[in-house]
């Protein structure tokens, strides 16, 4: 009498449980009838709470392992309200892209040949002087160049330039002329040192270190390199050979 009035009392309490059915419930049905009907309510009861907690949260719970589906892809909203937008992050390109043309401060030298004379500016032409306590050398601006083509034997290849880094030195050969010659092109430091290589080329000399001394060669026109006369207030120019008359070797001091 006691057990029919009991099983009586968990079919009524059984039948106030709410119950979802669809297409996974006929087997899911099966499997708990190998259950003890004592165990039956407990199960049925975490099912429906899963159920409902998939209905609030919008993700879908698999009730067999308990682990996420994948989310589905809304584009739109179904009530038509908008949408919040999402926090923007950079795409790795762009992250890249943008590392790859940071500029980096250039040092700043002093240049003076060997015989002591300082490299100064005057309208717009390079020129070498005797050092007086009265004459204010040209400071030059100088950023490594990430030229690919250079042979390591070469040197460093750099990226100069003055007048405060808006004039940068450029070997050339001009039309109808046989031989090179040095320029100050009119181009900003640090947009030179994001174009490419073959724009880049005329730009970049390799710096030899020879004892404490370095010369300059041209990247775009190897074997000529920089140098000074021994006259004093003579451009700066480029030459092939290297004698008593013309300096190639020069002093970097670092300010």
């Amino acid at each position: 009498m006691r057990t029919s009035s009991r099983l009586l009392r968990l079919r009524k309490t059984e039948d106030r449980v709410p119950y979802i059915h669809d297409r996974a419930t006929d087997h899911r049905d099966s499997r708990l009838r190998s259950f003890p009907r004592s165990h039956r309510l407990l199960i049925i009861s975490l099912m429906s709470k899963m159920s409902l907690l998939e209905k609030n949260s919008g993700v879908k719970m698999d009730s067999e392992d308990g682990e996420k589906a994948e989310p589905q892809d809304c584009s739109g909203d179904p009530a038509g309200s908008p949408q919040e937008p999402g926090p923007s992050f950079p795409s790795v390109d762009s992250v890249q892209s943008k590392s790859l043309v940071k500029f980096q401060e250039p040092e700043k030298f002093n240049i003076r040949d060997g015989d002591q004379k300082v490299l100064v500016l005057d309208c717009e032409i390079l020129k070498a002087i005797p050092h007086k306590a009265y004459i204010l050398p040209e400071t030059f601006f100088v950023l490594a160049s990430y030229y690919h083509s250079a042979p390591p034997e070469k040197g460093s290849p750099i990226l100069l330039a003055v007048s405060k880094g808006e004039l940068c030195l450029c070997c050339v050969k001009a039309q109808g002329k046989i031989f090179p010659s040095l320029q100050l092109k009119k181009k900003k430091l640090e947009d030179l040192v994001t174009e490419k290589e073959q724009a880049q080329r005329p730009f970049v000399f390799y710096k030899a270190d020879v004892g404490s001394r370095s010369t300059l060669e041209s990247a775009a026109h190897t074997g000529w390199f920089l140098c000074t006369s021994c006259s004093s207030g003579e451009p700066v120019r480029l030459t092939k050979t290297v004698g008593r008359k013309k300096q190639v070797e020069f002093h970097f001091i670092k300010l």
